[in-house]
């Protein structure tokens, strides 16, 4: 994830999303890795250790380059939304990951909840770094995010806080997705998990 964070970054997010400073003065930047590290981490977390949940592998025949292949249309979709047709990056990689979203609880209806809780997780959890920044320097936000709609809440550009729950959505349930495997609820005399 990390180094998806700086190629996206640098195909699409600076190009009409965001514009970060950072420490090179450059369009992406070590910022752009340490952001997608930290965010997929969280992604793929968050749900599992704030609902004390643990993988577990799932009875039935599972093939592994499904996620492969949503990660591929997601990409394509993503692609030719932006530069084929030219919407902005955050209509084109929303639509995008919402249709891939929609794909995988299609095949996997018990990931919903999942998703539904890591969207809202993600989301809740992505709103310290933007009240720091605000504090830190009140001129941030309209220094950083120029070529957005303008509609803020608390403060925060509206098309974050829809990415980041879209985003968590997507990518929180992905690895079960993934890997076939389904969460459950750790009780104190089980511990034996497939992880």
């Amino acid at each position: 994830m990390a180094f998806l964070s700086v190629v996206t970054a640098h195909y699409w997010w600076t190009i009409d999303w965001w514009q970060p400073l950072t420490i090179w003065g450059t369009r992406v930047g070590i910022e752009d890795f340490i952001l997608g590290f930290f965010a997929g981490g969280l992604m793929t977390a968050l749900y599992e250790v704030i609902f004390k949940k643990r993988l577990y592998k799932r009875k039935g025949n599972f093939h592994e380059n499904r996620g492969l292949v949503l990660i591929l249309l997601l990409v394509l979709l993503m692609s030719w939304l932006f530069w084929g047709i030219g919407l902005t990056s955050f209509v084109s990689s929303s639509i995008s990951m919402l249709i891939v979203s929609i794909l995988m609880i299609i095949k996997r209806k018990d990931l919903f909840f999942d998703a539904l809780g890591s969207g809202v997780l993600v989301t809740i959890a992505s709103l310290p770094s933007y009240y720091l920044a605000m504090f830190v320097n009140s001129e941030w936000i309209d220094a950083t995010y120029p070529m957005l709609s303008g509609i803020r809440i608390t403060g925060i550009p509206v098309e974050e806080l829809i990415f980041w729950f879209i985003a968590g959505f997507l990518f929180g349930p992905f690895y079960e997705y993934w890997q076939g495997k389904r969460l459950r609820k750790i009780s104190n005399s089980s511990s034996n998990f497939v992880h």
